[in-house]
């Protein structure tokens, strides 16, 4: 079981995202937007961050770059689950470990992206 801080503006998504995590076993902490993931994640130090892009307050990037400029924060892994992204863009913008997920998508290709990220996280340890 992972410890999983995770945001998305709409509620129907954040319930969504929420169900497939547990489901799969994880501890699961959902946000409403990113200045308020950022607060969660520091409060938690969660295992992996799980994060829509497009978001009011701030966006997933701008909060993965703030989470990677903290000595606390920068190691943990983050999903960027959004239909906003193209792969091609990701690869540019995301880092070692951090994984991309295209929406829609299934509880699978979630918890396979989760577990993509605790295993890169494991090995960097």
């Amino acid at each position: 079981m992972a410890v999983i801080v995770a945001a998305d503006d709409d509620p129907d998504l954040r319930l969504g995202v929420a169900t497939m995590l547990r489901r799969a076993g994880h501890d699961v902490t959902m946000c409403a937007d990113g200045g308020e993931l950022v607060e969660e994640v520091r409060k938690r130090r969660p295992d992996v961050v799980v994060t829509d892009n497009q978001m009011p307050v701030m966006s997933g990037l701008q909060a993965r770059v703030l989470l990677r400029q903290g000595q606390e924060t920068a190691d943990i892994p983050v999903v960027l689950a959004t239909g906003s992204v193209t792969p091609q863009e990701a690869t540019a913008v995301l880092g070692d470990g951090d994984q991309l997920v295209q929406k829609p998508f299934t509880r699978q290709e979630l918890t396979e992206a989760v577990t993509a990220a605790l295993r890169y996280a494991a090995a960097a340890a």
